[in-house]
């Protein structure tokens, strides 16, 4: 038995005036091959709602041409479930009537799926705003990593496997975990090499130099002294620093220079400057999903931005498989498989609880107060924001340059701050003057005040 939902002449003239997008659709019921376009354009998009039954908004005349009866949408409920690999699993379909008109208009809501569906005519369609567009070539080997059917970590490189036997990563996985003797038969095993020649998963893990290979397999850390949306230039602490290395190393020496740059920086609080406090396994977690489950076939870094107020660390690739940004704490699907399952066979691998990565962040932030990870998707990769309380970057500047200088007002202050409104200065010189760090200088009035240091 389908659901069926009767709406309202009210209902039905809000539905008529929906706009065809990237997550809805309207379709007649007269065309099977259309229909079938736009489910697997949702299928292998972010999913989507078709409803089948109505005519296109260009169309003259009466729009709601259902069915007469919902048996006769059984043959296409049928055609619609066949073009899925588990049938049901993702796509659900139901029933709309309405007051004052006749037939049932048929609902099928589509989830993004971890494989390729094709359409009726045996083609693969991709949603693209409000049009459904078809796939091949390039374009669809890329769709198969998007959702994980293939990995770019079983690509051949041209490392012959004999280039591993000097690295000292091979050799510290091979006395920790493989037997001298087997360590052939493990690479053939698991498919590491292609007639002596290195998958990148095999690059990644057991080669010193990787990014000499992949040069897109390092990790960039940056510090903006600000809280803009976006960092600029003139933002920036220092030259982007450029992290390289297997991913086992990459994975602990990314998270410690983290952190690192987190902890010398301040926050102001009442009565003065106070050393932040922030979780280690937080950015671990975010920093290890993100260079183990990222698309190695895209010419990008792993990117790690540290602002005033929160650290933004963005994985090149879309999420893989059925993951999405809503159900990505209980979801589990590897891309990289290889590079999950061997990574995790290391000395105190950085993927100790293996599906956990996300959780394991979030709950670590919540325990300091700091609220959950914000989790972002664009139309290439994957932004995971940690937010923490305002750091004294502006403040430290300010008292910095008094320091040196004696005293400051608010143009310098703008310069100094690489800030441009005023009024914004004014806000920190409040701020800082409640809190004891500085006060006016005496004598100094409107745009000729000068602050001091009060201690």
């Amino acid at each position: 038995m389908f659901l069926v939902e009767n709406v309202s002449c009210d209902d039905v003239l809000i539905l008529l005036s929906r706009q065809e997008s990237q997550f809805f659709d309207f379709k007649r019921k007269d065309n099977f091959d259309k229909m079938s376009k736009t489910i697997s354009a949702f299928a292998n998009a972010d999913g989507g709602e078709l409803l089948i039954g109505i005519g296109d908004p260009s169309d003259l005349g009466e729009r709601w041409l259902g069915y007469d009866t919902i048996e006769d949408a059984n043959g296409h409920v049928t055609q619609l479930f066949a073009l899925f690999e588990n049938g049901a699993e993702y796509i659900n379909v139901d029933f709309v009537s309405a007051q004052g008109r006749s037939g049932y208009v048929m609902r099928a809501v589509v989830q993004k799926t971890p494989y390729i569906v094709r359409a009726a005519d045996n083609k693969t369609y991709r949603r693209q705003n409000a049009q459904d567009r078809q796939v091949s070539g390039s374009d669809l080997h890329q769709l198969e990593l998007d959702k994980g059917v293939r990995s770019y970590e079983d690509q051949v490189t041209d490392v012959n496997i004999d280039e591993l036997y000097d690295s000292e990563i091979y050799d510290y996985f091979k006395e920790a975990i493989v037997p001298h003797s087997g360590i052939d038969a493990f690479f053939k095993r698991e498919r590491i090499v292609s007639e002596r020649r290195v998958r990148v998963a095999g690059v990644l893990l057991f080669y010193d130099f990787p990014q000499s290979i992949l040069a897109q397999s390092a990790i960039k850390v940056y510090r903006y002294k600000s809280i803009s949306e976006e960092g600029t230039r003139n933002e920036l602490a220092f030259d982007p620093i450029t992290i390289e290395g297997p991913i086992y190393n990459l994975i602990r020496d990314s998270v410690s220079k983290t952190k690192e740059i987190i902890e010398q920086i301040p926050i102001l609080k009442e009565g003065g400057f106070r050393a932040i406090k922030y979780p280690e396994e937080a950015i671990h977690e975010v920093v290890c999903n993100a260079v183990i489950h990222r698309d190695y076939s895209i010419n990008d870094y792993v990117h790690v931005r540290i602002f005033d107020n929160r650290v933004e660390v963005e994985s090149p690739g879309k999420l893989a498989g059925p993951v999405t940004v809503s159900n990505i704490l209980n979801q589990r699907f590897a891309r990289n498989k290889k590079i999950v399952r061997l990574i995790n066979k290391f000395p105190s691998p950085p993927n100790k609880d293996v599906g956990e990565g996300l959780n394991t962040a979030a709950r670590a932030m919540q325990d300091l107060n700091l609220g959950g990870p914000e989790i972002r998707e664009t139309d290439a990769s994957v932004i995971v924001v940690l937010k923490h309380e305002p750091l004294a970057s502006r403040e430290e500047l300010i008292l910095n340059y008094i320091t040196e200088n004696g005293s400051i007002n608010n143009s310098i202050a703008r310069r100094v701050c690489s800030v441009q409104s005023d009024s914004v200065i004014r806000k920190i010189f409040k701020k800082m003057m409640e809190s004891d760090l500085i006060e006016k200088v005496p004598g100094t009035a409107a745009r000729g005040t000068r602050y001091r240091s009060k201690n």
